[in-house]
């Protein structure tokens, strides 16, 4: 527990001397960390994610830069999936209200109607975490006011930041040069995650559609 609190309180005070700045600021700041570095990078993707005054995708290219592409993207991923997390457990604990602080009412109501199927619901949330990164957050605290099954949403979301992360994970650790095979992985992982969806949607719609009598 005390180590715990240490990390978030460091990550704090990163957070605040970062705030505004660039991918390579960033870096700087998780240098200087040391060992704890990953560590304190997982708590500033937390901490932007819950109050959202910073933008990921500097964090993350940071991550790239210093850790490598490998290493890099298993912390942006891990630091993504608990941010989103959390607020997806503040919405649950502090409801609607709190919630529509950053999310319209109108799109928690959609949220809401499309989450009546499992399937559906884990489709769509799929998809939103896929094409539409700049609701992340707010998706996040919508599944958790509208009582989306938690499982799903932990599953939907580590599917669809895969290329979010990889992406800025792969800019920043372009700057040191990487290899040919993940270049082309980079490129073509979008695509497949592309037809992988497609492929589901029809699946889901095939097995909800009526019998023929």
């Amino acid at each position: 527990m005390g180590a715990t609190v240490v990390l978030v309180v460091g990550g704090l005070a990163l957070f605040s001397n970062l705030r505004g700045l660039d991918a390579e600021r960033v870096a700087a700041g998780v240098r200087a960390s040391g060992a704890l570095g990953p560590l304190a990078l997982i708590a500033l993707l937390v901490v932007q994610a819950v109050v959202a005054p910073l933008p990921s995708p500097p964090l993350l290219m940071a991550g790239g830069f210093v850790y490598g592409p490998l290493i890099g993207f298993a912390i942006g991923a891990l630091g993504l999936l608990l941010g989103a997390s959390a607020c997806f457990a503040l919405g649950r604990a502090l409801g609607r209200p709190f919630a529509e602080r950053f999310v319209s009412p109108q799109r928690l109501a959609a949220v809401d109607q499309q989450a009546g199927t499992k399937s559906g619901a884990f489709l769509t949330v799929l998809s939103l975490r896929l094409f539409a990164p700049p609701l992340f957050d707010a998706v996040s605290y919508g599944c958790g006011v509208v009582r989306f099954p938690f499982h799903w949403f932990l599953l939907a979301t580590a599917l669809g930041e895969v290329p979010k992360v990889a992406s800025f994970t792969y800019v920043g650790a372009a700057a040191g040069g990487t290899p040919t095979w993940l270049s082309t992985w980079i490129l073509l992982a979008p695509v497949i995650g592309l037809i992988a969806l497609r492929l589901l949607r029809r699946a889901a719609r095939t097995s909800r559609a009526p019998a023929p009598s």
